[in-house]
């Protein structure tokens, strides 16, 4: 089933606003939400689905830059919008693939360092939830199950599938690394925000490291002072 640009540029314009009011709202009418109740779960899935249109947000705006018309239709479990696209030169396909993941990755640092937006809130948890869970399910799928990311001849599908299209697979297995291992910080960084985590994981002493190999690769650890 295809979907109209008009359609989604109206999603997209909406969940845009949508997360700028509950972002930005005065600080005093977010209290902490530590039980489930009705408005807390519609608040969740709220930031969920905002954050899977930044995602796509993005994919579109990249494309409207590099003018690269891309085709949208109904996706799958992880990439639940799909586009094709006929990208003029391998830069521009590099770009419009990437600019989802990378959006998130932007989001979620805005979230966590702008002081003013409250980590306990159930919308905000929904949109890192989105933010934590999908780079790493990209990766995943790229590396493993090959449902949002397939390749068939010449036909392609998925993110990571399409970095590598445009680019390598070295390409692409390099910036999935690099999401996971973002998405990762991001999610202990969010985790350790959080009213109901416990105490050792607040504990300012401890401090989860990103750092490249010379291989191209990277590197995740864990530092705990005693």
């Amino acid at each position: 089933m295809q979907i109209k640009k008009s359609q989604l540029v109206l999603g997209a314009t909406l969940s845009l606003l949508a997360t700028l009011g509950w972002l930005y709202h005065p600080n005093q009418s977010f209290a902490d939400e530590t039980e489930i109740t009705m408005l807390s779960v519609f608040k969740f899935a709220g930031g969920m689905a905002s954050a899977f249109m930044v995602h796509e947000g993005a994919h579109f705006a990249v494309a409207k830059i590099t003018g690269t018309h891309l085709g949208w239709e109904v996706g799958n479990y992880n990439q639940p919008i799909a586009f094709t696209e006929n990208a003029k030169d391998d830069s521009d396909g590099v770009a419009v693939y990437s600019a989802g993941l990378v959006a998130q990755v932007l989001s979620s640092e805005v979230i966590l360092d702008v002081d003013r937006i409250n980590k306990n809130d159930a919308f905000v948890r929904g949109m890192m939830a989105w933010n934590i869970v999908n780079p790493i399910m990209y990766a995943l799928d790229y590396w493993f199950i090959h449902i949002s990311n397939d390749q068939n001849g010449d036909s392609y599908q998925g993110d990571l599938q399409g970095i590598e299209h445009y680019s390598s697979e070295r390409t692409a297995n390099i910036f999935a690394g690099s999401m996971v291992a973002l998405a990762t910080l991001q999610g202990y960084r969010f985790l350790k925000t959080q009213s109901w985590a416990p105490e050792w994981i607040k504990d300012k002493t401890q401090n989860l490291q990103f750092m490249n190999t010379p291989d191209g690769g990277f590197f995740l650890g864990l530092k705990i002072d005693f």
